[in-house]
């Protein structure tokens, strides 16, 4: 043909390209059959079948041109976007974006036409409260669907949009990784100002709602679980707390508002340990067991258990995902001394800053608080 067609880049970057599969069948059918649908041309330029052109020009197969008439570049460009909605296996994604940018034209063109209407009588949407529903509506798509492609844009990884275009991930799935990250990364700074507050805090009076994973271990007081001279139970050597005295510590005082709580129980006081996690503000989750090396005394069964509640304040994830509900340890030395192992698991499944109520020694990056921090 000796009409000169033009390919403008900015135009043909508005049609998402085909795939492998739909473009080596594009090409089969215009060899057999030649091709059957018209290059639309507006002043030379192509803005429909670019594909067509590509493959007829190589394969030497003549083809027919329609021209179109517009009045502005941004009237081309909503003529071309609006027309790749009428493909049939266009991906979610590439429709959303499509959407996005059909968004962006239409308030370039609604400033060109300051002092007339800004609903744009070209198109069924213009610059209304409910553009986006309008947009989903163009697309075929759910307003929920535009919106979180409008966040991936703008927060999603060019790794991420290549999964999105290849289907090796989902709308969905980069959306809701977003949204983990950008939690992640407000814990993560609330994490760095708590640190840096309870640093400068000498006392546990001025402490409040700065610790993200608190462990306790009580002094239980036996007395009110009958069996008071149970078999193997020996005297501690600290004073004990009554389970009143107990609901009594300010532990939501010192959790943050995404907060792990750990709470030391033996079999015997479980119930106990269950009122203590509702009324200190937190809900149960699960337990995590410690098996001892060796069966210790009981009036009933041997005792070789000890569990560790864990509990939740808030959302506060776990750091790894590969931690069991029970671990085997030696016996730390000293009535009731619970093994360090339990500092480690903590330390490894949840965040700090990381505070011990009623500890017993000393370890770096903890703050330690003993029962004469607590005055009742």
């Amino acid at each position: 043909m000796s009409e000169r067609i033009i390919i403008d880049e900015e135009f043909k970057g508005l049609c998402p390209p085909l795939s492998t599969k739909e473009r080596d069948q594009l090409e089969n059918n215009i060899i057999a059959e030649g091709c059957r649908e018209p290059i639309i041309l507006w002043q030379g330029i192509i803005i429909d079948g670019h594909n067509r052109y590509e493959i007829c020009t190589r394969n030497k197969i003549k083809f027919k041109t329609i021209k179109k008439e517009f009045e502005s570049r941004e009237d081309v460009k909503i003529w071309i976007i609006q027309n790749q909605f009428g493909r049939r296996n266009l991906p979610a994604y590439d429709r959303a974006r499509l959407a996005l940018q059909l968004e962006n034209l239409f308030k370039e063109k609604a400033k060109g036409n300051q002092g007339t209407r800004t609903d744009l009588t070209s198109s069924p949407i213009g610059e209304k409260v409910n553009t986006e529903k309008k947009l989903a509506k163009i697309a075929g798509l759910g307003q929920g669907t535009i919106q979180r492609v409008k966040a991936i844009e703008t927060k999603a990884t060019e790794e991420q949009k290549q999964k999105l275009r290849s289907g090796e991930l989902s709308i969905n799935q980069v959306h809701q990784s977003i949204k983990r990250a950008e939690k992640e990364t407000k814990r993560e700074q609330k994490r760095i100002e708590n640190t840096a507050k309870i640093e400068e805090l000498p006392t546990v009076e001025e402490m409040t709602g700065l610790f993200q994973s608190i462990l306790i271990d009580p002094p239980w007081d036996w007395s009110d679980e009958g069996d008071n001279d149970q078999l193997g139970r020996a005297k501690p050597d600290y004073a004990t707390m009554t389970i009143d005295q107990l609901m009594q510590l300010p532990v939501s005082k010192y959790a943050d508002s995404n907060c792990h709580l750990y709470l030391w129980v033996t079999n015997r006081s479980l119930p106990k340990a269950f009122n203590l996690i509702e009324q200190w503000g937190f809900r149960y989750v699960t337990c995590i067991t410690w098996v001892k090396p060796s069966f210790g005394m009981g009036n009933y069964f041997r005792g070789s258990t000890e569990h560790l509640l864990f509990a939740i304040k808030g959302s506060q994830p776990l750091k790894r995902k590969d931690m069991g509900t029970h671990f085997e340890a030696p016996r730390g030395k000293g009535h009731s001394k619970k093994p360090d192992k339990v500092y480690e698991i903590i330390e490894s499944c949840s965040y700090g800053p990381y505070l011990e109520m009623f500890s017993r020694n000393e370890r770096e990056g903890w703050k330690m608080w003993g029962e004469s921090n607590f005055n009742l």
